[in-house]
């Protein structure tokens, strides 16, 4: 990685995916019909234009088709893996926008992925929206903007990307 100053570069960022996107593409791109996507974006992978963090993988928890493209990108080794310095990042990330809900465990994951992408000068992949007034938690989104990191949501720049539309 090490794209860390992204604008004198004219190549599109890399992005890092989140949870929320593996499992939506596996819903509207099931792997026993799509098998095309899932082989463009693996592509992807190897040629690292997009990352797919460990941790992310490791949130999957439904045996399935996912589960199991996701073991075998960590095979091929195009599954990366976090550091101490990444989560050391992401507790500080943490620490100042609290993203984690801790009665629940819901989004233990989002402080590595922004960790990771502040660190490399990447983009995230998120189909999350910004918090609500009343919602006490930060999201993706919000930490992105607050530390200038660029993300998308929507598919369709995603899809473009691998050469799938």
């Amino acid at each position: 990685f090490g794209r860390k100053d992204m604008s004198n570069n004219s190549s599109p960022p890399i992005y890092v995916v989140d949870t929320n996107v593996l499992i939506g593409f596996s819903t509207w791109n099931p792997l026993e019909f799509r098998l095309e996507f899932w082989n463009k974006f693996e592509k992807e992978l190897e040629n690292k234009k997009w990352v797919l963090l460990d941790v992310v993988v490791d949130e999957i928890k439904y045996e399935g088709e996912l589960k199991k493209w996701c073991k075998r990108q960590k095979d091929k080794g195009l599954v990366t893996a976090i550091d101490d310095e990444i989560r050391n990042l992401a507790v500080e990330i943490n620490n100042k926008y609290k993203m984690i809900n801790t009665e629940t465990d819901n989004s233990s994951v989002d402080p590595f992925i922004i960790a990771f992408a502040s660190k490399y000068g990447l983009g995230v992949f998120t189909r999350e929206i910004y918090k609500t007034l009343t919602d006490p938690l930060f999201k993706i989104p919000d930490v992105c903007r607050e530390l200038k990191i660029p993300y998308i949501k929507h598919p369709k720049i995603f899809m473009k990307s691998i050469g799938f539309v």
